[in-house]
């Protein structure tokens, strides 16, 4: 992944409503993806309805995955969804966008 791929998903769930379905994607594409909801739920620029929508899909996703060990150090998350990679290196990108500030911003300009 690279930092405009995580920053494009991350406003589509955040600021545009977006709701993903994993069912149809590959097991290790369903794995990455499922994650990648799960973490993005986490952040506080949601509301309670669209962080529960965004989890629901992230724990359908994960019960239908089979388990996998992660030996790799990547933040617990990723470990539970049995990844050797997590988004850590893409936070810097993200930030400006998880922001009131961001949000409002967007909100004047498609008033």
């Amino acid at each position: 992944m690279t930092d405009q791929e995580v920053v494009k998903a991350a406003l589509e769930v955040w600021h545009q409503g977006y709701v993903p379905t994993l069912s149809g994607l590959p097991l290790e594409e369903r794995r990455l993806a499922g994650y990648l909801v799960d973490r993005l739920s986490r952040f506080n620029c949601l509301s309670a309805e669209q962080k529960k929508e965004l989890q629901t899909v992230a724990s359908d996703a994960k019960a239908s995955l089979p388990e996998r060990l992660s030996r790799a150090r990547v933040d617990g998350l990723a470990q539970s969804w049995g990844l050797d990679h997590d988004l850590r290196p893409f936070m810097k990108a993200l930030l400006p966008f998880q922001t009131r500030h961001y949000k409002r911003g967007l909100d004047k300009t498609t008033a």
